[in-house]
């Protein structure tokens, strides 16, 4: 497969070589599922976006990277590198408050809501990253807790636009994508790939390693391939759909074993993972006062985890303990929704979602299971002065396994001036208990609980900014706060039999988090610089384990700053960001609360043009130029001491300094 799509690389190069005739670019968009976001941010919602401009520039070739650095607000903790899991803080909330989807279709975990998406995403397939702050159930249902990130892949062009890029790094990965675009009549074509093969790097020190365990670098194989097609019936219809295949194998390291009783450490441990995500739609819009679109989606997760050890009693002898045991889910439904003008400052919205999923995991236990929700939702939206827009609505969600919930969202935006807004928006947000908490029926430590209620909670945001014009360009400043109140917390709990085993309930708790988001960014025809600093506070009450002044894995505080230099009269570009991650703490099992965070990374990348029309292209990166030495998480472990082992604290080690290198064409 990885063969094919080099040889796709070369045949797209050769294509784009040959269409002489080429024009710039003319990317589709306008249609109602898309517009989406911009509706929302013209109605008081913030929402950021990340351009694949920007990702090129950066150097990043998974989703993770391009988020960690270069979304102000927004903290990502990747465990171990690229391709893997991560921690994520929007606005204060914890990981499974964020709604994860790839043009528009939810990719969120299913099985494990904590379990973030990303390690399958390459950031090459990428248009542009929108990131929806924000309780978003009223549009987006559960898990938009705090926002929704939704990853837009490679729109349609009326023109020909192709790219291919090759890559290599020092931690001995290579780096393989392509892409090509055009149309044609009424026909519109994407297809896009990408190979990323990597030998990865030591995610612990080397002191913290026990002898048995000599699966010590975390690798990663992850191959993409997708397609988009688009008909065009007439002006009004419009028949588009969506492909997209991954093929992955990914390292599971440990610093020592699990558990005191275990055999030996690991010899091997991966995942190996096929995804497909599938989606149809129609687009309806008989006039400029009326759009429809009717989409189907499937999403299938299937995940076979494998590990062998090294026996400590018996050296040299390796026990295979995991054979290509599954764990994965499938995620289908229906999503509708309607526009109408009903009058000049009168919009009305109106959507229907259905959603039926399942899945197991022959891992931790959880048996087959189901679940089917069913949705409507309706948004009307006012501008009852050229100043002004507000808006108001709800949703009802009626899942078959948990109870009913309403909830209700309003917002709005007024401009003081014509470079001087203020927006708010607040409401109500709901995350439905995932299979883990509902399904799970492992004997020896927990179970799940199908009499869970969902997790309900309030949130309100306000802003006040500006755009400013500053003589050498333009200068946007921007203050955000944020609060938000949960109810019915899901928490394992002890299940009172006196086995030390635990079961998912909801605890009679509220957990409040607030903070403020200071952004600052200024513009000119050849730089563009921003810097953020986020801080924030939770608190929980004595009904979870004896109270807490900040959530687990949340940074109190963030600091991040961009400067970007890119002179079109000058044949090369360059990037700096810095990220520096306050303190944040780690709940490890037998440890209690571990102090983590406080740490800066700092990239630098650059771009140089070996031809006038600018379509060779040599870029790099530095990964971590300053080389600090931080920790993403930490574990507890266990020594290979066969007699009295003993539990030991170790972190994951963050990507060390890493050089990055390719060169693309772009046509």
């Amino acid at each position: 497969m990885r063969t094919l799509l080099l040889g796709a690389c070369s045949a797209l190069a050769l294509y784009a070589g040959i269409a002489h005739a080429q024009v710039a670019e003319v990317l589709i968009t306008g249609y109602l599922e898309e517009e989406v976001p911009q509706i929302l941010a013209q109605s008081g919602v913030r929402v950021q976006t990340i351009t694949a401009a920007q990702i090129e520039n950066g150097g990043y070739y998974d989703v993770t990277q391009a988020l960690q650095m270069g979304v102000p607000g927004l903290y990502v903790g990747p465990q171990n590198g690229p391709f893997d899991y991560v921690s994520v803080a929007l606005q204060g909330s914890r990981t499974n408050e964020v709604l994860w989807l790839v043009d528009g279709v939810r990719i969120s975990n299913r099985l494990y809501n904590s379990v973030s998406p990303l390690d399958t995403i390459p950031a090459h397939m990428v248009e542009r990253v929108e990131i929806i702050e924000g309780g978003q159930g009223l549009f987006y249902g559960t898990t938009a807790v705090s926002g929704v990130v939704n990853i837009v892949t490679k729109e349609f062009s009326d023109e020909l636009g192709a790219h291919a890029e090759l890559g290599y790094d020092t931690n001995d990965g290579k780096h393989v994508n392509a892409y090509v675009r055009d149309g044609f009549d009424r026909h519109h074509f994407v297809v896009f790939g990408s190979s990323d093969l990597s030998d990865g790097h030591q995610p612990f020190a080397s002191s913290d390693y026990q002898p048995s365990q000599t699966d010590r670098n975390r690798g990663y194989d992850v191959l993409s391939l997708g397609a988009k097609y688009a008909f065009d019936f007439s002006d009004a219809w419009r028949f588009s759909s969506m492909y997209q295949y991954s093929d992955v194998k990914l390292d599971r390291t440990a610093a020592g074993r699990s558990g005191a009783t275990q055999s030996g450490g690991r010899a091997t441990a991966f995942n190996e993972r096929e995804e497909q995500i599938i989606s149809g739609k129609i687009d309806f819009t008989p006039s400029d006062m009326t759009q429809f679109f009717v989409k189907g989606y499937y999403h299938e997760w299937d995940s076979y985890y494998s590990e062998t050890r090294n026996i400590i009693a018996e050296p040299g002898t390796i026990q295979v303990i995991s054979d290509r045991e599954f764990w994965g889910f499938e995620d289908y439904g229906l999503n509708f929704l309607s526009k109408f003008q009903l009058a000049e400052n009168v919009e009305t919205f109106l959507g229907y979602d259905f959603q039926k999923y399942g899945g197991s995991d022959e891992v931790l236990l959880i048996a087959p299971n189901s679940e089917t929700v069913h949705a409507i939702f309706g948004q009307v939206r006012l501008t009852p002065t050229q100043n002004a827009v507000l808006a108001a609505g709800f949703r009802y969600n009626a899942p078959q396994n948990t109870g009913d919930r309403l909830i209700w969202n309003v917002s709005g935006q007024y401009n003081f001036t014509p470079n001087i807004y203020a927006r708010a928006n607040g409401g109500t947000a709901f995350r439905l208990p995932d299979a883990y908490e509902l399904f799970a029926v492992d004997p020896f430590c927990c179970f799940g609980n199908p009499d869970l209620d969902p997790e309900t909670s309030t949130n309100v945001n306000g802003s006040l900014g500006g755009n400013f014009d500053v003589g050498m360009g333009m200068l946007t400043l921007e203050t955000i706060g944020f609060y938000r109140k949960v109810n019915d917390l899901i928490l394992d709990v002890d299940d009172g039999t006196g086995s030390g085993n635990t079961i998912a309930m909801n605890v009679d708790d509220t957990v409040r988090v607030g903070g403020v988001t200071l952004f600052a960014g200024l513009e000119t025809g050849s730089l563009f610089a921003s810097a953020s600093y986020t801080y924030t506070k939770s608190k929980g009450s004595s009904g979870v384990s004896g109270g807490y002044s900040q959530l687990p894995g949340l940074p109190n505080s963030q600091f991040q700053f961009s400067l970007d230099y890119h002179p079109m009269n000058l044949p090369f570009g360059a990037t700096l960001t810095v990220n520096h991650v306050g303190s944040l703490t780690d709940v490890v099992s037998g440890f209690g609360n571990v102090q983590s965070g406080d740490y800066t990374i700092v990239d630098l990348a650059g771009r140089y043009f070996i031809d006038t029309d600018r379509r060779h292209r040599l870029n790099f990166r530095l990964e971590n130029a300053l080389d600090e030495n931080y920790n993403t998480r930490h574990a507890r472990f266990f020594t290979d001491d066969p007699v009295d082992p003993a539990a030991f604290l170790a972190g994951n080690v963050g990507v060390p300094r890493t050089l990055h290198f390719s060169y693309s064409f772009t046509y």
